[in-house]
């Protein structure tokens, strides 16, 4: 990540991504995905902590009530900013995620609200997540889903090299593909196959074909 600073804001939507994801997330992961060293998470992380955004127990962390309803906003505006990177900007698809990690901050509150008019209210961001944070989610990852033939449902973890490697065989949101599992779990899409690792299984979320 080529930025200058990070803010809380930065430290919180990373948090929510993990938590949403892999239903945990620890300081590790989160230094991992701001590559940032280690003890300025722990810094930063107990910042939040005394701020009653988060808890922390051993390197795991996880959001208190308030810290939850406190960063629904962010996410929010995160994934509406997304749309208009994609549909205004230009910018790829799984280029999005990462362009726009500075342009959240500037839609919040009502101006966020103004844009999501502009946008014509859409329901989700371009890799499916739901604009309405609280939104109940019956996707299900390719980790648990049996072999057969689905659509993709959202990209619950926008992980840059994740998004590449679907991009480059024209699997997005909305686009039916075939799962093969034999040793290996194989994705098979309009323009070709990928084969995905266990962390990137759980990425990938489906809903049935109708």
């Amino acid at each position: 990540m080529s930025r200058m600073t990070l803010n809380f804001e930065d430290y919180l939507l990373v948090m929510w991504e993990y938590q949403e994801s892999f239903g945990k997330v620890s300081e590790t992961d989160i230094s991992k995905r701001l590559k940032i060293r280690p003890p300025t998470v722990n810094e930063y992380v107990h910042k939040l902590q005394q701020m009653g955004l988060v808890q922390i127990k051993t390197r795991e962390v996880s959001f208190t009530n308030s810290g939850k309803r406190f960063t629904i906003p962010i996410v929010r505006a995160h994934r509406i900013a997304e749309v208009f990177a994609q549909k205004v900007l230009e910018v790829p698809w799984e280029e999005v995620h990462k362009a726009v990690m500075d342009l959240e901050h500037l839609f919040s509150g009502n101006y966020g609200e103004n844009l999501y008019k502009h946008l014509g209210y859409p329901s989700t961001c371009p890799h499916g997540n739901p604009i309405s944070v609280a939104e109940k989610d019956s996707s299900a990852s390719v980790m648990i889903s049996p072999e057969g033939t689905y659509k993709i449902k959202r990209i619950i973890f926008e992980d840059y090299s994740l998004l590449t490697k679907l991009a480059n065989v024209s699997i997005l949101p909305d686009t039916t593909v075939k799962i093969y599992k034999d040793g290996r779990t194989e994705l098979e899409g309009p323009g070709g196959s990928i084969y995905l690792d266990d962390s990137e299984t759980q990425m990938v979320h489906l809903k049935k074909t109708s």
